[in-house]
């Protein structure tokens, strides 16, 4: 939320550098809508300087800059890492989202690389720390093919009561809902996001995770 500089704000959404920006003010190709009449008004030369609403919606030479959304839904493939910049050149994020957000938007925790599915991304720190801290309880449902003949019920209880691993070290005792089995396929819900903690709950229960998606 607040205010933030004209100049600043369309060169976060890719309208080009500031100095790019300023040009564009200069010749007269940017415009405001004006909160009373609700029209597009041209922005004086020296506008760049102009504090405006964060989730202003300027017009550049007619072409329109709007604001990122608060959650955007990426569906991860597999082999991409969950960082916007991979140190060993894997595939990542950074070409995922549109170059306008990828300065305001940040992705909701992570996906291993080899587990498919949801990648949330967003633009409020208070709404990613609510999705991911465990006290707020949010589900998280993937469909896991594992190995080994899956007895449903025992699988049920197991989940239910709860299945040790180990966290940092530590001894941790995850607690999971078993929504169904077809097969090798079984679907899942947990209520956390530790790193791997799927898989290893699964293969603590004898059904090592051959493929994973959320």
């Amino acid at each position: 939320g607040g205010f933030v500089r004209l100049d600043k704000l369309l060169a976060d959404r890719g309208a080009g550098s500031r100095k790019d920006v300023d040009r564009l003010i200069r010749k007269g190709l940017v415009e405001l809508e004006n909160p009373e009449t609700g029209s597009y008004e041209v922005v004086g030369k020296s506008g760049g300087k102009l504090k405006v609403p964060w989730d202003a919606c300027p017009l550049v030479d007619g072409f329109d800059y709007p604001p990122p959304p608060l959650l955007a839904a990426y569906h991860k493939p597999l082999g991409v890492v969950s960082s916007m910049k991979d140190d060993k050149g894997r595939p990542d994020l950074a070409s995922v989202l549109p170059q306008p957000w990828q300065k305001a938007l940040h992705p909701v925790g992570r996906l291993d690389a080899d587990t498919t599915g949801l990648l949330l991304f967003c633009r409020d720190g208070d709404l990613t720390h609510r999705l991911l801290h465990p006290k707020y309880v949010v589900e998280r449902e993937y469909v896991a093919t594992v190995e080994g003949a899956v007895d449903e019920e025992l699988l049920r209880g197991r989940l239910a009561a709860g299945v040790e691993t180990v966290e940092e070290g530590e001894p941790f005792v995850v607690q999971g809902e078993l929504l169904s089995v077809e097969g090798q396929r079984v679907r899942c819900v947990f209520r956390e996001g530790k790193y791997r903690m799927v898989r290893r709950v699964l293969a603590n229960c004898g059904h090592p995770v051959v493929a994973l998606h959320r």
